[in-house]
């Protein structure tokens, strides 16, 4: 019973977002945050990722019966949706439900927070559902998960307000973009086969790779600035993000054989949740009072 529903909500893949909200958090989080809105915020994400999930198998019923498993959490043939274990009047009524309680606890939290969550709420229904169905457009599937890691990640950040940098902003946009193209590469023949004109459809293997670089290279220069001009925190981040990306493009051309990415799903699924704990638990530090930026400041 409780397995139809995990896998309709498919919370390993919420991985892929809990990177920039953690970062966000670990980011925002000052002795004075409360701990209350800190854990309403993990619900906010919780009840988010949920609703659009849900929103995304409904959408991609009549699609996701042609995968293979293929570089993904789970094998999408099994979403229950498909297999008919869980109807469409009920998950639909599901995702009711987890979008009035992402908007009941962010409004908890804050004015600004409830703005944020309702964005990447209704970002995340213009990305499955029609009549837009960004997840089928070129460029507006990259820009739809874009978009959406950076308001889970501004919503983190605003836990103190002062952190709020367009830059860094951009920054964050430009290196969710890198890290969304290999994901819908890595689909490549399934969306194919089922119709769909995503980027990677449209533009083809080896040019959305080289658009990747494209944005690596802007993306580099973006956090090199970052790094010169900004507090030690998003020095430290900014050291992350032009590593990280120089690596993951890297390794994403490298595993290109004609129109197929071989890049394995680990890539994203285990450095996405080690940095993201080692982030909570800086956020975490932060709060008791064991860190503070006077704390690098001594090593540097």
């Amino acid at each position: 019973m409780i397995s139809k529903y995990l896998r309709l909500i498919r919370p390993v893949a919420w991985i892929t977002f809990l990177f920039p909200f953690s970062v966000g958090l670990g980011l925002g989080i000052t002795q004075k945050s409360d701990p209350v809105n800190i854990v309403l915020a993990f619900f906010v994400f919780i009840f988010w990722m949920s609703f659009s999930f849900i929103l995304n198998a409904i959408s991609d019923k009549n699609v996701d019966k042609y995968h293979n498993g293929r570089s993904k959490d789970m094998n999408l043939a099994r979403q229950p949706i498909v297999t008919g274990e869980i109807t469409l009047k009920t998950a639909f009524f599901l995702s009711v439900i987890f979008f009035i309680l992402s908007l009941l606890f962010a409004w908890l939290i804050s004015t600004f927070f409830f703005i944020l969550t309702l964005l990447i709420d209704l970002i995340g229904y213009i990305y499955s559902m029609p009549p837009l169905r960004l997840k089928t457009k070129p460029v507006g599937d990259i820009l739809c998960n874009a978009l959406a890691a950076v308001g889970i990640f501004t919503a983190g950040l605003s836990f103190n307000e002062q952190n709020i940098d367009y830059l860094i902003i951009l920054g964050t946009l430009l290196l969710a973009a890198i890290f969304y193209i290999p994901t819908v590469l890595t689909d490549y023949d399934f969306d194919k086969k089922a119709g769909l004109t995503t980027s990677a459809v449209y533009f083809g293997a080896k040019k959305i790779l080289q658009i990747m670089i494209i944005l690596t290279i802007i993306n580099i220069t973006i956090w090199l600035i970052i790094c010169i001009t900004a507090n030690i925190e998003f020095k430290i981040l900014g050291i992350i993000s032009i590593f990280y990306s120089i690596i993951f493009t890297f390794a994403s051309n490298l595993k290109l054989r004609q129109q197929r990415l071989y890049l394995h799903e680990n890539w994203i699924l285990i450095p996405f949740p080690i940095i993201s704990l080692a982030f909570i638990l800086y956020g975490i530090l932060k709060l008791i009072g064991w860190i503070t930026l006077g704390f690098f400041i001594k090593f540097i």
